[in-house]
């Protein structure tokens, strides 16, 4: 029997579905100002907050703008960050660069932590869409607090090459961030060779890149 937290949570994900249907369809008939419309409607229905209070905060000000029940937070935050995606695919269409780039930023920033906060994906498409929004971004840098969030959501996940490589994007604005480095090669080396190899970072090359890391803190010390 799902629990009152696993029912809340449904009840979300269903009337998002159902706003989604309509925000599609208006994608797909390019009526572009009806679809922003519509997302904005969405917002106030069911989250209680409207476009300018979502450009205005951070995504940790969001999170804590919807309460520090967790059971709530959490679905309401993953929510707006399809919202967010969304919108940004429209603002994209109607040539914004800008503006769909800041509204996956925050997307993205919402899906990370949602998944750490609730130590696992709040629905099937939850793993999907970081993906997409990451491939979105490949060969442009990410900003250093997605950076931090996406390295531990990739380990939570089990995709050790991956994290290894937010990590050392991290460490290109961040030389000194040498120490997160090495705690996370440890952890990774408590792990079996069996798991080191499903997330395709297999335990000779977490060994190497711990010296990198010891190499780097010599000639970066914190």
């Amino acid at each position: 029997m799902p629990t009152l937290e696993q029912d809340y949570i449904m009840r979300m994900i269903n009337m998002m579905v159902a706003m989604m249907v309509r925000i599609l369809d208006f994608k797909s008939k390019k009526e572009y100002p009806s679809a922003l419309l519509e997302i904005e409607t969405t917002g106030r229905t069911l989250l209680g907050i409207n476009r300018t209070m979502v450009r205005q905060l951070t995504a940790g000000q969001l999170m804590q703008l919807f309460g520090g029940d967790q059971s709530v937070a959490i679905p309401k935050s993953y929510v707006l960050a399809v919202l967010l995606h969304e919108e940004a695919d429209i603002l994209r269409l109607m040539s914004d660069p800008e503006g769909a780039d800041e509204s996956q930023i925050k997307s993205l920033n919402l899906l990370l932590e949602t998944y750490l906060q609730g130590g696992e994906a709040v629905e099937p498409r939850h793993d999907e869409l970081i993906d997409e929004i990451c491939e979105s971004f490949r060969g442009r840098p990410l900003p250093p607090d997605v950076l931090e969030r996406l390295l531990a959501c990739d380990e939570l996940r089990g995709r050790y090459d991956r994290a290894e490589n937010a990590l050392f994007a991290r460490l290109e604005s961040k030389p000194d961030f040498t120490g997160e480095g090495i705690a996370f090669y440890e952890r990774l080396l408590a792990k079996s060779p069996d798991a080191l190899a499903a997330g395709n970072l297999p335990r000779e090359e977490v060994l190497e890149g711990m010296q990198e890391m010891k190499h780097r803190r010599r000639a970066f010390p914190a």
